[in-house]
């Protein structure tokens, strides 16, 4: 490991390192992880999910439920039901970063992510990792991070339509 990568661990809490550590190399196969002890992820103040593909995602922890809850329209009745329906945002830079984590098998630090709920979508920003089975191989993607201030929210959205536009080309 380089020392850059120990100064970045440094910057995170302790109990989500040595939650991620509980379960990154204690399974062999992806099925077993949704057996997993996550008690650990529970207690965390930032939104916790893990993921097998974009589309997968297997696992949300409470400050996640509680992120969800929050923004869901205040004119929808409020009750005690699971949390409301979410996806990852089906974008190729988002992707590149999920391929980057699982093929060299590092995290990464400093990330953003787009999550897209029934009735719009939110910026989380943080980290990424690799959730690896006994044998070292990738798993799945484990994020942890924050709700983007409503203040930068504006700016990432036109970011990223902007980024997304370049790739349809010319009329």
């Amino acid at each position: 490991m380089q020392h850059d990568d120990k100064l970045l661990q440094a910057n995170l809490p302790d109990a989500l390192q040595s939650a991620i550590e509980e379960i990154d190399g204690a399974f062999d196969v992806p099925k077993q992880l949704l057996q997993a002890d996550v008690s650990s992820f529970e207690s965390l103040e930032c939104c916790v999910f893990a993921y097998f593909a974009r589309d997968d995602v297997f696992y949300l922890n409470q400050k996640g439920r509680e992120l969800l809850r929050r923004k869901q329209p205040r004119f929808e009745p409020q009750t005690q039901s699971p949390p409301p329906l979410f996806w990852l945002e089906d974008d190729s830079n988002l992707q590149a970063a999920d391929d980057f984590v699982a093929s060299r098998q590092r995290p990464i630090f400093e990330t953003r992510e787009l999550v897209t709920l029934s009735w719009g979508k939110t910026w989380l920003h943080g980290s990424k990792f690799p959730i690896r089975s006994v044998l070292g191989q990738p798993l799945a993607i484990l994020f942890a991070g924050h709700e983007v201030p409503p203040s930068q929210q504006i700016k990432l959205v036109a970011e990223h339509y902007q980024n997304a536009q370049h790739g349809t080309g010319n009329n």
